[in-house]
């Protein structure tokens, strides 16, 4: 049976805030210790170090220790944060940036304009070292230099305009100390020692691949965390975590919960689900260097034969949105309106016939006009049973197409290695699926960086390797926009995406969280973060509260929502027509994206 939440978050997150939230003017006990599961190792999780076995969390595991200058990247005009404010030049190259005063490192060293400086052109120098940070130095954004006003003003100076600066990096890239890091010539080998940061926990303890534990930075410029410690367990099997979670073990498990699990948590004592806001996703990737995976014929009559939402509905149980040939989240502020998926087996037959995939095998496997059959290995984590499920639902529509799907599970140090090649070469895979969190759908060039053609710009050529020359000069002219352009070329860059198929994206989960609320229940929902966000912990956010969310919400965009703040959903004094109102006009307006 079809759940029918994925229609209604936020009527449904005002439930939850009601659920969680403490009356007001409540003051809530501080919490000592605070266990929280997540799935993977990140090594010592410094920017260079990280491997991302823990993401979609990996990010915000991060900036528990680091700060950027803005929080978050989900906004388009973020919250100031190490910074106090940033102006840029009229053409968009210089920014100037305020620094707040009176931030110290962990270490009890002065935090200063020279670490920003440092940051800036270390993630530069570096740029084979952290790519997932870097490139927002070393490619778009393209930074040149730093020049030190005063004692807390810095300029930044860019090749090319950057008039989402305070988005991207500002409000993504980890700040490093210059004290630390200014003789390390390999940070990505510096993988032991404790980092140092201005966030708002230190790491004090690493057990590898079992936890970590994190201690209060009672000297964050916000004020000292709420949670005197922090144990982050890992736990790689979904399964085993939401035990841990009922046999109280654990705290909280990071990871969503899984549909067939939520009723049970709903019922269980002491455990509450809450609903919130994060832009992840699961796609399938092919391999577009491959024969006869480089036609991009075949590869949009083979997304025309997947019903996306038959996958929402059998896998997720209606919690979550069916993927968007156009990649992007529908709640990105980058998304172009309409874009949904297309489903036509028949026309999907249709192409393959007038494609030339006309000759099968006895067991009705189609086969390309140099002979190759259309059969295919996609690679997925074996800790991952919702992605196994969604590919193998996957198989069984494309089957009668006359293509094979042969579904093979891996641990996810295998499937990296899997997916790699040496230089110039081309990868040996035919596609393999992956887990994406809010990042690739609100960074305004991720559609640049993900499919650009493999080169010197982006890392496309990692992804996918797709490549249109014509997508190419859209992005590249993105780049450098400002907001309303940026928006038009996306959704063309968009609508070629939705053509040729490089990548599908599955599904967008729902967030779904369960947690003890005895332990801890001073949750935040962050908007493109869910609850575990460091928010979460720091005091000024009592209450679960959602960002301000809108298709819209890019600044000079037609309706547009600066999402400047954070909005509770809540309050003593809304009443329950006020919540009915905004709950029917939510799904209508659902209702009509799904037509289109």
């Amino acid at each position: 049976m079809r759940r029918h939440r994925h229609w209604l978050p936020l009527a449904l997150a005002a439930f939850a805030a009601a659920a969680v939230t403490a009356p007001a003017g409540a003051q809530q006990p501080p919490a000592t210790t605070v266990k929280v599961a997540i799935k993977g190792f990140e090594n010592n999780v410094t920017p260079f170090t990280v491997g991302f076995g823990a993401n979609p969390a990996t990010n915000d595991i991060q900036h528990l220790v680091y700060d950027s200058l803005f929080w978050s990247q989900v906004k388009a005009d973020p919250e100031p944060w190490l910074a106090e404010k940033a102006e840029p030049s009229d053409d968009n190259k210089v920014w100037t940036v305020t620094l707040r005063d009176g931030v110290t490192w962990h270490d009890g060293k002065p935090f200063t304009p020279e670490d920003v400086a440092f940051s800036y052109d270390y993630y530069k120098a570096q740029a084979g070292a952290s790519g997932r940070y870097a490139h927002h130095v070393f490619d778009v954004p393209a930074y040149e230099r730093a020049e030190i006003v005063d004692a807390s003003t810095i300029k930044l100076f860019f090749s090319s305009p950057a008039p989402q600066f305070k988005i991207m990096p500002g409000a993504d890239l980890p700040i490093i100390a210059k004290h630390v890091f200014e003789g390390v010539a390999e940070p990505g080998k510096a993988t032991t020692n404790l980092p140092v940061g201005t966030g708002p926990f230190k790491l004090v303890e690493i057990v590898p691949d079992q936890r970590y534990r994190f201690e209060a930075n009672e000297r964050h410029f916000r004020g000292k965390p709420k949670v005197d410690t922090l144990e982050l367990v890992i736990i790689k099997d979904p399964a085993s975590a939401f035990t841990a979670l009922r046999t109280g073990d654990v705290d909280m498990v990071e990871r969503n919960v899984p549909a067939e699990l939520r009723d049970q948590l709903e019922k269980a004592e002491g455990i509450r689900v809450v609903e919130g806001t994060r832009f992840e996703s699961s796609q399938l990737s092919w391999n577009a260097r491959k024969a006869p995976l480089t036609d991009p014929k075949l590869r949009k009559a083979m997304s025309l034969g997947m019903d996306l939402d038959a996958v929402v509905d059998t896998v997720l149980l209606g919690q979550g949105r069916p993927g968007r040939d156009g990649y992007l989240h529908p709640d990105s502020p980058w998304a172009s309106k309409g874009g949904g998926h297309e489903h036509d087996a028949r026309q999907a037959a249709t192409m393959l016939d007038q494609a030339g995939y006309t000759a099968k095998d006895p067991d009705g496997v189609r086969k390309a006009p140099d002979g190759k059959r259309l059969e295919f290995a996609v690679l997925v984590s074996s800790f991952e049973p919702l992605e196994i499920r969604a590919v193998q639902l996957v198989a069984s529509q494309l089957q009668p197409l006359g293509v094979k799907l042969n579904v093979e599970p891996l641990d996810p140090a295998t499937l990296r290695q899997r997916r790699g090649a040496p230089p110039g070469e081309v990868p040996p895979y035919d596609a393999y699926v992956g887990n994406i969190e809010s990042h690739a759908h609100v960074d305004p060039d991720a559609l640049y960086y993900f499919f650009h053609s493999p080169g010197k710009k982006g890392f496309g050529g990692a992804i996918t390797g797709y490549s249109n020359p014509r997508y190419d000069q859209l992005v590249e002219e993105a780049t450098t926009s400002e907001a309303p352009k940026r928006r038009q070329l996306l959704a063309d860059a968009q609508a070629l995406l939705a053509e040729e198929i490089p990548q599908q994206v599955l599904y967008y989960p729902d967030g779904v969280w369960a947690f003890r609320e005895a332990a801890y229940k001073g949750w935040v929902n962050d908007r493109g973060h869910g609850i575990f966000t460091k928010r979460s912990f720091l005091p000024g956010y009592d209450e679960l509260e959602v960002m301000r969310a809108s298709a819209s919400d890019v600044p000079g965009g037609a309706g547009s929502d600066d999402g400047s703040s954070l909005t509770p959903v809540l309050i003593a004094g809304v009443g329950l027509a006020a919540l009915a109102l905004a709950a029917f006009a939510f799904s209508r307006r659902k209702r009509t994206a799904h037509e289109e």
